[in-house]
């Protein structure tokens, strides 16, 4: 029966129904059959938990000229991806150590990938799975160095409304910080994280060498500490969250420039030169356009020298006394540190002066006349008031620190250039300084409330100065003085230096402007 009787069960299957059995069986059918077709569509359609599909949109070449990824219909299996990455918020990771993954707003992930084929990729249809454990351990060096950022900026942010931290050396307090918790806590985690990587690069004394008894002695004594220093200075450049330009505009005008010829171009020359240098010998300054790197001068001809190169002017970190916002000086971006005129190196009889009741002089001046604003001083004030001091010339016999020390105010206008080495000899002498400028930036304004210890007179309200400091009450006059000699520790400087000193707070400066930046190896990203 083999044949006959297989074909029968298979008729039995098909036949038609007999008369007796046609009508409930039929019903039977009517219901079951659309009942097993959705349930098949139900369980083809549902969604798996088991991976995590991101939507990749891949362009056809990355930043670098090497093609993108290769996904498609016809690529290898798609890897799965572990249940937990649905629970880890931090899952945009590198995938492969050349890899770039960058999000955008509608979510999707576009990775570029060195070496794969060229113009392939992906239609909206077709999806890609990356797994979890691998992000994780071929995550970048860079990656953990923003993660790293990221971190602070978010402790940073909490400290503002939390309780002020302690600290054996000192806890900033008062009106003359702008937010003093959020400082603190910024300040603690630069000395828990930040390194700086010094080019090797130059000889002196135009590189690794600047002045360090003059006016200009923070250029000298800032490299000198960079140079030495073990805290904050890497040898890897790989653990680097910014990189120091090392040369000294002081030098170059005094090695480079040839002051006969009024030719700026030698310096020029000079700093090109240097970062040709660097970039073709190291791929981090074209990584970020120079985004992470500074470079700190105090002579006049700073901000022109970095002018040098676009990227050095628009997008590195320019730590310049000459602070001129008139002169592109951005305060978002560059930092404005204290002109120091250290004529022995020290600070040895820098630093002093009377309390506050013994100090007879209303306000002093005396300096060479020269720039716009101080012909204006002299002219209303020379000679001409016993209360306000103003001199081109001091007296024979008179010393220019012991008129300070018994002065209240010290008057401190631009000359040349908007800084003065007086704003920081006040500060040293206990006398509150009377600022005088157009377009400057004092020292420090990311975290100083100037106005809380200092006295600002527009060029405009000269005439007025007496007017102006006498209505200042003496209740007030205290509070000025005393936190002036609260914040001097902050321009003091020191060899070896000291917490929350003048070193400290130019690398906290340069600290804050790195966390306003975040880079990635193929764009960078800032809040500047």
């Amino acid at each position: 029966m083999g044949g006959d009787g297989l074909k029968n069960r298979f008729a039995c299957c098909f036949s038609a129904p007999t008369a007796s059995s046609s009508s409930p069986t039929i019903k039977l059918l009517l219901f079951t059959v659309p009942l097993i077709l959705v349930s098949l569509l139900v369980f083809a359609l549902a969604p798996r938990n088991s991976t995590w599909v991101f939507t990749s949109t891949l362009p056809s070449a990355t930043s670098n000229g090497n093609s993108a990824a290769a996904l498609n219909g016809s690529a290898s299996k798609s890897l799965d991806v572990e249940a937990e990455v649905t629970k880890n918020p931090e899952f945009e990771k590198t995938v492969e150590e050349n890899s770039n993954i960058t999000s955008n707003e509608s979510h999707s992930i576009n990775i570029s990938t060195p070496g794969a084929v060229p113009n392939a990729t992906i239609s909206p249809d077709k999806s890609v799975s990356l797994p979890l454990k691998q992000s994780r351990q071929v995550q970048t060096k860079l990656d953990k160095l923003e993660a790293g950022l990221q971190r602070a900026r978010a402790a940073i942010k909490e400290a503002r409304n939390g309780s002020q931290f302690p600290d054996p050396d000192y806890v900033p307090i008062g009106p003359m910080y702008w937010d003093a918790k959020a400082f603190h806590r910024s300040y603690l985690e630069m000395e828990k994280q930040f390194k700086v990587f010094v080019y090797k690069e130059g000889e002196p004394p135009v590189f690794h060498d600047g002045p360090c008894k003059s006016i200009y002695s923070m250029e000298g004594n800032f490299m000198y500490r960079m140079d030495v220093d073990n805290k904050f200075q890497t040898n890897n450049p790989e653990k680097a969250h910014v990189f120091y330009l090392p040369f000294s505009v002081a030098k170059m005008v005094q090695f480079v420039y040839l002051r006969e010829s009024r030719d700026f171009s030698p310096i020029r020359r000079t700093v090109v030169d240097y970062v040709n240098v660097i970039s073709q010998k190291y791929p981090y300054w074209n990584r970020s356009l120079g985004a992470d790197h500074f470079m700190l001068a105090c002579h006049d001809w700073g901000p022109e020298t970095s002018f040098s190169i676009p990227h050095l002017q628009k997008n590195s970190i320019r730590a310049l006394c000459n602070a001129n916002t008139s002169e592109k000086f951005n305060p978002v971006k560059d930092v404005s540190i204290p002109e120091i005129n250290l004529q022995t190196g020290k600070l040895t009889g820098l630093i002093g002066g009377p309390s506050a009741s013994r100090r007879p002089i209303l306000a002093f001046f005396a300096g060479g006349v020269h720039g716009p604003i101080r012909p204006i001083l002299l002219e209303h004030w020379e000679g001409k008031d016993e209360d306000i001091k103003v001199h081109k010339y001091l007296p024979k016999g008179v010393n220019y620190y012991e008129m300070m020390r018994s002065s209240k105010y010290c008057i401190c206008p631009s000359g040349y250039e908007v800084a003065s080495p007086r704003i920081v000899e006040a500060l040293y002498n206990g006398c509150v300084p009377v600022l005088i400028s157009k377009s400057y930036v004092p020292p420090f304004s990311d975290v100083l409330r100037w106005k809380a210890f200092s006295v600002v007179v527009s060029v405009d309200d000269i005439p007025r100065l007496k007017e102006i400091l006498t209505k200042i009450s003496w209740r007030q006059y205290i509070r000025l003085q005393r936190r002036v000699l609260q914040v001097r520790r902050h321009f003091e400087f020191h060899s070896p230096p000291k917490r929350f000193d003048v070193f400290h707070m130019i690398l906290h400066s340069i600290w804050l402007r790195r966390l306003n930046v975040k880079i990635s190896e193929d764009h960078i990203m800032s809040n500047r």
